[in-house]
């Protein structure tokens, strides 16, 4: 929650009035292979956006929801989710998630487009047919959505506030990152639950303001932990969990602050955004899981850039990261192969945040 505070007092530093431009005419989307942006916007201005990139004829199209639909999509574009045919959009600080197709990324008026009632909703997980769990910045639950019925089932009761998750099996691993909003909270875990029962089975320690997890071939927990982006003394951990004995090991502790956490699509290399934070940019590095102490040679260097977000395409392993810029106007988003040789680069929208790849 940190990281709001900052965007606030930056946005308030560099915020202008920007050139007026012609709007978009509204169109009729036809989404095929590519990757979704979702451009955060700025702050309280709810300016965010969705992007839509197609690699093989390397075009991208803007404010795509907006277009479609009339309407913006609300304050602070936190996250997506693709399940059966449907694209879901988690809004952060409007506290709701709107559901389109993912072909014409059209609301269906007619049926239930649109669930609210959260405190502060930031990832969701899409967990059976019917059963999804959302993480919440803002609260100590995690909730249980009917994605198809767009309704509350209920909520796991999980004493702290939720970030992001990934589902190994039939359980559910769980970042407890920020404290902003639960005060006394202790931020250095990660908690499983069972999915089949809907309860918090276990708690494992790992690193402060753990963030970033993925999974690797060997069905092992890799945990990013950020440190405090405001306490050089705090650093940023990277931290293995064996799903098998919910035990966590520390397998480096970083010189500089490590931001995001990817991996690629044989499950042996971890990417991240490293010798940076929020205001300066680091570079993208990449360590092999057999190796993780150290980076292997990889790098992409900001060179200027504001390196915000990173993602890897599972199926080619070509990687995706964003230049924020500064926060308030439209960013950049740089496409790469998985040895680093830039392929392309093209502009979206403001604070060009979380990437799903169709």
């Amino acid at each position: 929650m940190k990281r709001i505070s900052f965007l606030v007092c930056l946005i308030a530093a560099l915020w202008m009035c920007s050139c007026n431009h012609d709007p978009e005419p509204p169109i009729d989307a036809i989404i095929g292979k590519g990757v979704f942006i979702l451009n955060e916007g700025t702050y309280t201005y709810a300016s965010s956006s969705l992007s839509f990139y197609d690699p093989s004829e390397d075009t991208v199209a803007n404010n795509l929801f907006y277009r479609v639909n009339g309407s913006p999509i609300g304050d602070v574009g936190q996250s997506l989710a693709l399940m059966d045919g449907k694209l879901y959009i988690v809004v952060n600080n409007s506290n709701y998630i709107y559901k389109v197709d993912a072909n014409t990324l059209v609301c269906d008026t007619l049926q239930p487009y649109m669930i609210n009632d959260f405190y502060s909703p930031r990832f969701m997980l899409p967990v059976s047919p019917d059963k999804a769990y959302v993480s919440d910045l803002a609260g100590t639950v995690l909730w249980i959505v009917n994605p198809i019925e767009m309704t509350h089932l209920g909520s796991i009761d999980m004493g702290k506030s939720t970030e992001t998750m990934v589902q190994v099996g039939n359980e559910v691993y769980v970042t407890n990152w920020s404290r902003y909003y639960v005060q006394g909270m202790e931020n250095n875990s990660v908690q499983v639950v069972d999915v089949n029962n809907d309860i918090k089975v276990a708690e494992i320690t790992v690193g402060m303001e753990p963030n970033g997890m993925v999974v690797d071939k060997n069905g092992m927990v890799w945990v990013l932990c950020e440190g405090d982006v405001n306490d050089e003394d705090v650093p940023s951990t990277l931290w293995r969990i064996d799903p098998r004995t919910k035990s966590s090991i520390l397998v480096r502790t970083f010189d500089k602050k490590a931001l995001n956490l990817a991996i690629d699509p044989s499950g042996c290399y971890l990417y991240y955004i490293y010798g940076g934070d929020w205001t300066v940019s680091g570079d993208v590095c990449r360590a092999n899981i057999d190796s993780p102490a150290e980076e292997d040679g990889f790098r992409i260097p900001a060179e200027g850039r504001m390196f915000y977000k990173l993602f890897v395409d599972p199926t080619n392993g070509d990687i995706y990261v964003s230049d924020a810029k500064t926060y308030t106007v439209s960013g950049t988003v740089y496409r790469y192969t998985s040895d680093g040789l830039l392929l392309s680069s093209f502009n979206v929208g403001i604070c060009p945040g979380f990437m799903l790849f169709n």
